[in-house]
């Protein structure tokens, strides 16, 4: 499984295993090298040096010192459980270190792993501004689920941390280095596409297929997965605004219902709680 490290946090070490399908990771205070030695001696820019006998190990610049900060073990499969499992899901994990340690959150908050988008369906924020202004959180990693029918190894992990460094994983676990978490979900999940261009022209008098399919964000088609897709439509009308794809690919039929020559309806295609992944213009002529 792939784990991407973000690097929006103060820094901290965070260890990370998963034992087949139990998740478990802790966060460990760290100390810079430079501020580590003698305790008895001053140290140049004031106030002693931390002791260097208290170092377990070093990771990069970092010393890993003392007890977990927090920890916990999340078992995989208990999310196909959660009533917010979906396609093109993002589950939020939170811990009451790094910018969390600002706030004064209930403790109870850090044990809950929302679906992020079916918090931001009806405000159409991104994760940033409503991690700002809504919760007043800020999220230390995600679990990606592309589909509801994917296995976990098709999963994929992430974590703020400071510096790719600072994590030691197991080693059924890669680590990668990301700009961003918000990137990473961007990039990774996958999206629904209409087939054949991004406008199509139809009389007033018929009606029109509407073929679509699941693809990687890069465009690659998925054609062993499937999905229930959602469509909606500014005019006319779909004939089915829900359908399940065969081999990642399906259609609707459309028609211009109440529309004239010269009209124009725009199409949306997505996910249950990830709407509007690509757009469809139907001009009526």
């Amino acid at each position: 499984m792939k784990l991407y490290i973000g690097n929006k946090n103060p820094p901290f070490a965070l260890d990370v295993s998963l034992d087949a399908t139990q998740l478990s990771f802790s966060v460990r205070p760290i100390m810079q090298r430079e501020f580590v030695g003698d305790p008895s001696k001053d140290h140049a820019n004031g106030g002693k040096f931390f002791d260097q006998s208290l170092i377990t190990e070093w990771r990069g610049d970092f010393g890993v010192f003392g007890d977990p900060l927090y920890q916990r073990t999340l078992d995989l499969d208990s999310l196909r459980q959660h009533p917010e499992y979906s396609d093109h899901a993002s589950f939020m994990l939170y811990a009451p270190v790094g910018v969390m340690e600002r706030y004064g959150t209930p403790s109870g908050f850090f044990q809950h792993t929302p679906n992020l988008y079916v918090a931001t369906l009806a405000s159409k924020m991104d994760a940033q501004a409503f991690h700002a202004s809504v919760l007043q959180t800020h999220p230390i990693g995600h679990i990606l689920v592309p589909f509801i029918s994917s296995p976990a190894e098709d999963w994929t992990l992430g974590f703020n941390v400071f510096a790719p460094e600072l994590v030691k994983a197991s080693r059924n676990i890669e680590v990668v280095p990301a700009i961003t978490l918000a990137l990473v979900r961007e990039e990774t999940l996958p999206v629904v596409r209409f087939v054949g261009g991004p406008s199509i022209k139809v009389s007033a008098s018929e009606e029109v297929s509407i073929d679509f399919q699941l693809e990687t964000p890069d465009g690659q088609p998925i054609e062993d997965r499937d999905a229930e897709v959602y469509l909606e439509s500014t005019a006319g009308y779909l004939v089915a605004r829900r359908v399940r794809t065969s081999g990642g690919s399906g259609c609707t039929v459309f028609r211009p219902d109440g529309m004239a020559t010269g009209d124009v309806a725009k199409i949306k295609v997505g996910f249950k709680y990830f709407s509007g992944t690509d757009d469809l213009l139907v001009n009526v002529q």
